[in-house]
């Protein structure tokens, strides 16, 4: 493969006239496109006017199966469907890993994609979530926001346990919630001893713990508790954010889901969230890229997912934010070693985009080449070459 320029992830400056050799699934070599040298019997890939990056990473999403204006969910299989239909289109989108925070049809995709049977991004799925018994965690809606509740540490281990042998990849809790219906609160729902009960038990499994948490005093529960991750994580106090940068945990801003959503309600919270992110970049805390998107009509998984890089940038350098949604969040997920940069032995995960991605954030919403473990899934200009 020839790149006109090629941004690998790693830290280096991006490099102009630059070549991959792919094998299989995975790089193989990387370096100066005069150095490539000829194979016999091999495949070039010309992207000689193409910006080549790795692929992008969505660490928070959901797979609800939703269509656009849908408010009552439909079947199952009905939203299995649709939710297959958006696996695609966000694969195209150039998203060649996601991981989805809640949702009960994500393990079905996972587990028909491993096998081959489905094109979508590889995913990390959560299932179900775990909650102290109040708020609309609890609220029934008919498969597609669930969670089970947790009353003391020895049911936190046993619904971890539970939830392992379901084969989730991640925990997900909800440690915040607010009045009524509203989901984005601050209310704390678990105790110290809760969160921690649940990390120890994940933990000892092999599995990461992803909190819903929003508010200072659900946070400071969360990072006392042990988590790896903070999803949403806006509405801290300035000690809270110090706290958080030296802890372990990451967080996941999550800005798509209110930013594009017009009622006033959305905009103040979205103003509250980079109020807390720029604060939270000033202190020092490790951010990765994820949207929270669901499917539905202001969140339609796709290109539009992208976004998510374009809000950060604005409260962060431009290689930053590309970096929150590639290398550094193939690190909070724990995949280091096969995706998020660029380089000989990982899988050949990257996308084409026509100009500098540091200068204007919005080209990656459009990607005109993506690449997922050696497969070519979209090449808008088509052919070969040098």
């Amino acid at each position: 493969m020839l790149a006109g320029h090629l941004w690998d992830g790693t830290g280096a400056p991006p490099q102009p006239d630059m070549a991959l050799r792919i094998a299989g699934k995975r790089i193989e070599w990387c370096g100066p496109a005069g150095a490539l040298g000829s194979n016999a019997g091999s495949q070039v890939i010309g992207l000689r006017g193409l910006w080549v990056l790795p692929g992008m990473i969505d660490a928070h999403m959901h797979f609800w199966g939703l269509t656009p204006g849908e408010v009552t969910p439909a079947d199952f299989q009905t939203r299995l469907r649709a939710a297959q239909q958006q696996a695609r289109d966000l694969l195209h989108a150039g998203f060649t890993t996601v991981r989805d925070l809640g949702s009960p049809i994500a393990p079905y995709l996972r587990d028909a994609s491993a096998e081959g049977a489905l094109e979508t991004p590889r995913i990390l799925a959560a299932h179900v979530g775990l909650t102290g018994a109040r708020g609309p965690w609890l609220i029934p809606q008919p498969s597609w926001w669930e969670a089970r509740v947790i009353r003391g540490s020895e049911s936190a281990r046993k619904e971890v346990r539970r939830l392992h042998d379901e084969g989730v990849d991640v925990v997900k809790i909800g440690a915040s919630t607010g009045p009524r219906a509203e989901g984005f609160g601050d209310i704390p729902t678990l105790t110290v001893d809760e969160i921690r009960a649940v990390c120890d038990a994940a933990h000892g499994l092999g599995l990461p713990v992803a909190a819903h948490a929003i508010g200072s005093e659900a946070v400071r529960r969360c990072v006392l508790g042990g988590v790896d991750t903070i999803e949403h994580g806006y509405g801290l106090s300035n000690e809270v954010c110090e706290l958080v940068a030296a802890s372990d945990a990451w967080i996941v801003p999550t800005l798509r889901t209110r930013a594009v959503r017009p009622t006033p309600e959305s905009q103040a919270t979205s103003r509250k969230q980079m109020d807390t992110l720029r604060r939270g970049v000033a202190a020092g805390i490790r951010y990765a890229a994820g949207t929270d998107s669901v499917g539905d009509v202001f969140t339609q998984h796709g290109s539009g997912n992208a976004l998510e890089f374009e809000l950060m940038g604005r409260l962060m350098e431009p290689a930053a934010a590309l970096a929150a949604g590639t290398r550094d969040a193939a690190r909070m997920l724990g995949l280091a070693s096969e995706t998020g940069t660029l380089e000989a032995g990982k899988f050949a995960d990257l996308i084409g985009v026509r100009g500098d991605p540091r200068r204007d954030l919005s080209n990656l919403q459009r990607v005109e080449f993506v690449m997922h473990s050696g497969h070519v899934v979209r090449h808008d200009a088509g052919g070969t070459g040098r």
